[in-house]
């Protein structure tokens, strides 16, 4: 990550500081969302480091399955406190946002340093595909509680306990689905090529890499290896060479990120009634940026390096994660917290993330990306925004 990303976990203790003092909730609301931005960094790079030890196949899985973590905690959160459309919002936000957002800023950044920049069509086009796929599955029992009258002569909507059971079937089915897309992607006949894991390990490790080695060199040619850079270079050391130590990052900083998370939406409520925030931009728009902005950083910084390959499989691979791994997983736990979760997403939310999934399938047929495109994407996104903002709260 970046100095200035962890420069942000001051933000940490400043959170239950503002909280213990009963600040107003804007300021523990700003607070805890910066908090939360270098937290989701750390628990990719403790990731990246164990899947760096273990292995090919092993380290695959491992970033699969903790790409999206802070965004899961996060949802897990906002459901305990009785907040579905703020999860709803978030699971749509999170797709939309790396789609028009990441991408878009990516595309811009790096098309304005490298004017035209390539990447593999028939790559792209596989994540596409699989994004189209996904998004689908999530958008079936919200076409079928808004216009399943259609279905067939006589029939009715698709409500309440049917629509919850309907999400719970589809949610063990996007399940499966993942575990297959795992299956494919880290042990499959074409893991050796390149799929979207791999490339997120590589964007980190490239962001970061050059930064380590300037800290290790300082370090190793300081003259007197005694206290801060000592301790540097022993942590250095053990990060790079032990289990235990990322393992123990990675624990510790997923308790923080949840305890952080639930401040985070306890701020929601009185957040929307101090200022006249409407729930759903919150969910749309906020959360997704805090919950993932370390891993964006590294996709604009990917693209700023003329990587734009890593770019497209870091948005389209967090969005697989997002329909396939995160959306169930809150729709399971619901019952579990008491609070149901229908994947009963309004039409403004399926019609948004069908779109960005249909403008990441275009984008990706010709292989090249220009700033122009980028720029058009984000300014689809900030419209989006703006619209959702001035909705009454």
């Amino acid at each position: 990550m970046a100095r200035w990303i962890y420069m942000l976990l001051l933000a940490v203790p400043a959170t239950f500081l503002v909280e213990g003092l009963h600040a107003p909730p804007l300021a523990v609301f700003i607070c805890a969302s910066l908090g939360l931005i270098p937290l989701a960094g750390l628990i990719g790079q403790a990731t990246e480091v164990l899947a760096e030890r273990l292995g090919h196949g092993i380290g695959g899985l491992l970033n699969a399955t903790f790409g999206n973590a802070a965004e899961i905690i996060i949802g897990l959160a906002a459901l305990s406190a009785g907040l579905p459309e703020v999860v709803r919002a978030s699971l749509a936000g999170s797709i939309i946002g790396n789609v028009l957002l990441v991408l878009g800023c990516s595309m811009l950044f790096g098309g304005w340093r490298h004017r035209q920049q390539a990447f593999a069509p028939a790559l792209a086009g596989q994540y596409a595909v699989m994004l189209i796929l996904s998004v689908i599955g999530m958008a079936i029992p919200s076409l079928l509680a808004t216009v399943g009258e259609g279905a067939r002569p006589g029939s009715t909507v698709v409500r309440g306990s049917e629509l919850h059971q309907l999400s719970l079937a589809v949610a063990v089915i996007l399940l499966l689905c993942y575990f297959a897309y795992i299956i494919y992607s880290v042990f499959g006949v074409h893991a050796a090529s390149g799929h979207a894991e791999a490339l997120r390990a590589s964007a980190r490790e490239e962001v970061a890499g050059e930064k380590r080695k300037a800290v290790r060199e300082k370090i190793e040619n300081s003259q007197a290896r005694r206290g801060l850079p000592a301790l540097l270079a022993a942590f250095a050391d053990r990060w790079q060479a032990t289990y235990w130590l990322p393992v123990l990052v990675l624990a510790a900083t997923t308790v923080v990120v949840a305890i952080v998370s639930e401040v985070l939406v306890g701020t929601i409520k009185p957040l929307t009634h101090q200022i006249g925030l409407n729930e759903f931009f919150v969910g749309l728009i906020l959360l997704p940026i805090v919950g993932n902005a370390a891993e964006h950083f590294s996709a604009i910084t990917a693209a700023m390096r003329n990587r734009m390959e890593i770019s497209m499989a870091i948005t389209a691979g967090s969005s697989i994660q997002i329909a396939l791994l995160a959306a169930p997983i809150l729709v399971l736990a619901g019952p579990l917290v008491g609070v149901p979760l229908g994947l009963n997403f309004s039409l403004l939310e399926v019609a948004t993330f069908g779109l960005a999934a249909l403008l990441y399938a275009l984008i990706s047929l010709d292989g090249q990306s220009t700033w122009l495109e980028g720029l058009l994407l984000v300014a689809f996104y900030v419209i989006l925004g703006v619209s959702i903002f001035f909705i009454p709260a």
